[in-house]
């Protein structure tokens, strides 16, 4: 079972209106356990073959742990490219973003047994901070704008916290502040919630959110696969940054739409 098409405005709109309050919300079957299967077999041979080390898309660590981050797999095969405008993903992008969204990351992240990102944190920096102690939070009222969104599918099943599911602090995302607490943190009584997922299902997550994978005490490795959509002015994060050059082998075959969320976009402001 997956989804493949754009959701209705009925079936659209509470899933905003919980990912707009909350800061990060599920959604159910959207790969089929096929499609999980055979990303997690290619994203194995990405990490084992040493040309994806060579061009930095594996993050090879300092020490001598066995790395587990692979970035800009729209590179490695079309499989991960065409991803990037499966539906209904990409149309809940462009709701939340725009018509002019583009990605801006696309990895996976492999949680071995007490290995991973543990801490909770914001991704990048706080894009409205409050810097007046007096001022306790951004207010309720508002629909805090969404610069960013990160959208991260389970490839595994993650589905009890001794895998490693990701957990976030609901509403956090109102608090313009760093976590009160790198591994307990409280927003206004909202004590860490995990997200649970099965195998194909996926979390929304709007970065400033303040979350984290919890460590995983299992055997098994928890492959988390992400790709994270910006608005048209947010900078796409391919490294080496300045002299990036998309390879061809990545357009080949793309349409106008697929194009667009890759990065081309007609003359704008600012040139």
């Amino acid at each position: 079972m997956s989804l493949q098409t754009p959701f209705t405005e009925g079936e659209l709109s509470p899933i905003l209106e919980d990912f707009f309050k909350n800061g990060a919300t599920i959604i159910r079957n959207v790969l089929s356990t096929n499609e999980c299967e055979q990303m997690r077999e290619r994203i194995d041979q990405i990490f084992n073959e040493p040309y994806f080390s060579k061009m930095r898309n594996v993050k090879i660590t300092q020490d001598s742990t066995p790395p587990i981050v692979v970035h800009r797999l729209f590179e490695c095969d079309h499989m991960f490219r065409d991803l990037l405008v499966r539906e209904p993903i990409i149309s809940i992008a462009e709701t939340v973003l725009g018509s002019q969204t583009h990605c801006i990351a696309q990895g996976c992240i492999l949680n071995r047994r007490d290995h991973g990102i543990n801490r909770f944190h914001v991704d990048d920096g706080l894009e409205f901070p409050i810097h007046d102690k007096e001022v306790k939070r951004h207010d309720a009222r508002l629909r805090m704008p969404v610069l960013r969104m990160s959208v991260q599918i389970a490839l595994t099943d993650q589905d009890e916290d001794r895998f490693g599911p990701s957990q976030f602090v609901p509403s956090s995302h109102y608090a313009g502040r760093q976590p009160n607490d790198p591994e307990h943190p409280i927003f206004e009584g909202e004590n860490p919630v995990s997200l649970h997922m099965k195998v194909g299902d996926l979390y929304l997550l709007n970065g400033q959110t303040w979350h984290r994978g919890i460590p995983n005490t299992s055997d098994r490795v928890r492959y988390l696969f992400h790709q994270v959509y910006g608005q048209r002015f947010v900078a796409q994060r391919f490294w080496p940054y300045l002299n990036y050059h998309m390879p061809h082998y990545v357009l080949e075959g793309a349409d106008d739409r697929l194009l667009r969320v890759l990065g081309k976009h007609p003359e704008m402001a600012y040139g």
